[in-house]
């Protein structure tokens, strides 16, 4: 049966979506999640996002993206390109429309200037951190095939807050660290310029994001958090419900401790504001081995891959 693939239209939303929540059993969205995250996304381009139809019923999708749009001072990422979504209906797999559909976007991001694709750690509307090894295990033999590679192994984690409990040892660790002049404040208002500037200097992409749109929501923001030295912010921490992060501390106070005692005294608040659940978008490295150690399991598995284009 012949298919054809196109740019996408904005009549194809519902149909999208739909097959979207079909394909995609993991990464579930609302009509309003798509038009928030996709269409009104500055850096959305329909010459990058096609839909694949038979009969009039879409049955593929696939979003790429280039920035054209500085990401603050990220910036415009220059020859980095991004695939954040791909999907067939699994009645119409193996027919080529994967492959066509990656054929047209890899054309697409190199009209743009783009030398390597990544699949996907774009920032700040990503959906899934890599391809889900476990979920998505054809879809990842099918990138392979395609020729993407292995970039960066990536972790979605959680744990219940039912029976948490800040460790004894902790405690007195953290005794010493107040001693020593290091501190854990729930965020207030005469924090807000120094947060900024201490997220822009360290931070520069989502962080410094994530707190800005924070505090234009709520200046007065109770799901951040900040470490000090004396006056000077030295960390960051938030959660929006049960999704904990982003977080970080200047790394010329790594080593120290100061990891701990952010995320319990984080944790103790998200348990103040009735938070029964800790659930972790993704992290890697040195970070998951952390994360470990202080009694969060991983849920889900994930591959950043990436392709650089001839």
């Amino acid at each position: 049966m012949p298919y054809s693939i196109r740019e996408y239209k904005a009549e194809d939303e519902e149909g999208v979506v739909a097959l979207w929540n079909l394909c995609l059993p993991r990464d579930e969205i609302t009509l309003n999640t798509f038009r928030r995250k996709v269409i009104l996304d500055p850096n959305f381009n329909a010459r990058g996002c096609f839909v694949a139809g038979a009969r009039k019923t879409i049955v593929g999708f696939l979003l790429s993206l280039s920035r054209r749009y500085p990401y603050f001072d990220v910036g415009l990422e220059h020859g980095r390109g991004w695939i954040t979504v791909l999907f067939v209906h699994p009645e119409w797999r193996r027919r080529g429309i994967a492959d066509g559909m990656v054929e047209k976007a890899e054309f697409f991001l190199a009209q743009e200037g783009v030398k390597e694709i990544h699949i996907s750690d774009y920032t700040p509307n990503y959906f899934i951190p890599g391809v889900d090894l476990d979920a998505y295990a054809d879809g990842h033999q099918f990138l392979r095939a395609r020729g993407y590679q292995k970039l960066q192994n990536v972790y979605s984690m959680g744990r219940s807050l039912v029976d948490f409990n800040i460790p004894d040892d902790m405690k007195d660790r953290f005794r010493q660290l107040e001693i020593a002049g290091f501190s854990v404040d729930v965020f207030h208002p005469p924090y807000t310029l120094r947060l900024l500037e201490f997220l822009r200097k360290n931070y520069p992409g989502d962080l410094f994001r994530v707190a800005l749109e924070r505090l234009k929501e709520n200046p007065e923001c109770d799901e951040i958090l900040v470490a000090l030295k004396e006056e000077e912010i030295i960390g960051f921490s938030h959660f929006m419900d049960e999704r904990f992060g982003p977080f970080g501390i200047d790394e010329a106070y790594g080593g120290r401790g100061l990891g701990p005692m952010l995320y319990y005294h984080t944790v103790e608040q998200m348990r103040k504001k009735g938070k029964h659940n800790l659930w972790l978008a993704w992290t890697t490295g040195r970070a998951k081995d952390f994360y470990h150690k202080v009694g969060l399991k991983v849920l889900r598995r994930h591959e950043i891959m990436k392709k650089n284009l001839d």
